[in-house]
């Protein structure tokens, strides 16, 4: 039931190889070589020019990943800016005002988001 394996072995490899390499290799036309120059010369910066140096923004955008990656980012920080803010829910907008700038503060306001109580101290 076995058959016996189809490909060549390493003397016919060997063989087809050497008989590949004695076959003449075409000489490209000098129309195509003239065509390859003059379009390597014309990807060649200006004589004395360098490229330019691309913007700051471009490159931290380039950087980040490009503008995908910047929307994701503006996403991610909106997100976590709305998330932060739910937790000052019960607080009301009249203690975000009074955090850090009255030292006396009363424990019944409510600032107890997510388990955590501020304390007088």
């Amino acid at each position: 039931m076995t058959q016996g394996s189809k490909s060549p072995g390493p003397d016919r490899i060997e063989a087809m190889l050497d008989d590949m390499s004695a076959l003449p290799v075409p000489e490209p036309s000098p129309d195509l070589m003239a065509r390859v120059l003059a379009d390597a010369q014309a990807h060649l910066p200006a004589p004395g020019g360098g490229r330019p140096q691309a913007r700051m923004w471009r490159q931290i955008i380039g950087g980040l990943g490009g503008w995908g990656a910047v929307g994701g980012l503006v996403a991610a920080t909106a997100t976590g800016f709305v998330i932060g803010l739910g937790a000052l829910d019960t607080t009301g907008v009249d203690a975000l005002w009074t955090l850090g700038y009255d030292a006396d503060y009363d424990t019944d306001l409510g600032l107890d988001a997510f388990g955590w109580a501020l304390e007088e101290g």
